[in-house]
């Protein structure tokens, strides 16, 4: 579907040039729907991104991602505690993973580095108020199938072009600029590092992100 749009966008720059009309309104949506582009873990594909940033201009990219994502950057060193335990009761109970406060965070993984999620709830919700759920389970808006990440994590609130993030009493906390959400939703803005457990990420406006994709 994707390639079919971009085939479109790009006959119609070409007719448009040789149209001599004006450029197109980048007030007009652009072709595809994000939520049809997500895998089943909430991700979307790098690639996938980086062409857009070819075929759109900044403005259209934004109108077409509409919120934030969460770009893979580091993980924390440490290690876990009581690896050994596999028993059938453990295998779906939380491990504790407990960080080496003399190390800094590795580098990201390849694989890291193509964690890209945007705040795309799986359902959709009328008026002004949507939750962005983070869980290592089936039914979350975001699911790293990561032992040390709980069953449900975290929540992003979305209000009005205002993001706050909550921990949901998660078993290895959630993170700010490396300072630990309590009780209370921590407001988040573009470019904060957002921690799950030993994962961090870049919370990054779609401006941000079109930047980011470009320098590549």
């Amino acid at each position: 579907m994707l390639g079919k749009a971009f085939g479109l966008r790009k006959k119609r720059k070409k007719d448009t040039a040789d149209k001599g009309a004006a450029p197109a309104n980048p007030s007009v949506a652009p072709i595809g729907n994000i939520s049809k582009m997500l895998n089943s873990s909430g991700r979307i594909a790098l690639q996938t991104l980086q062409q857009m940033t070819q075929v759109y201009e900044k403005p259209e990219f934004i109108r077409f991602m509409r919120q934030p994502a969460l770009i893979g950057s580091s993980i924390q060193a440490g290690s876990f505690a009581n690896p050994a335990r596999t028993s059938s009761d453990e295998v779906n109970r939380t491990i504790i993973f407990e960080m080496d406060a003399a190390e800094e965070a590795t580098s990201a993984s390849e694989t890291l580095k193509h964690a890209i999620y945007p705040l795309v709830t799986r359902e959709y919700v009328s008026g002004a108020r949507a939750s962005f759920s983070i869980g290592r389970v089936g039914g979350n808006d975001m699911i790293m199938p990561d032992l040390a990440i709980s069953k449900q994590h975290a929540f992003i609130e979305i209000q009005r072009g205002n993001y706050l993030i909550r921990d949901v009493n998660s078993t290895n906390g959630t993170t700010v600029n490396g300072k630990r959400v309590q009780k209370k939703p921590k407001q988040i803005q573009d470019g904060d590092i957002i921690g799950f457990a030993r994962y961090e990420f870049s919370f990054l406006f779609p401006e941000s992100l079109f930047d980011m994709l470009q320098g590549s």
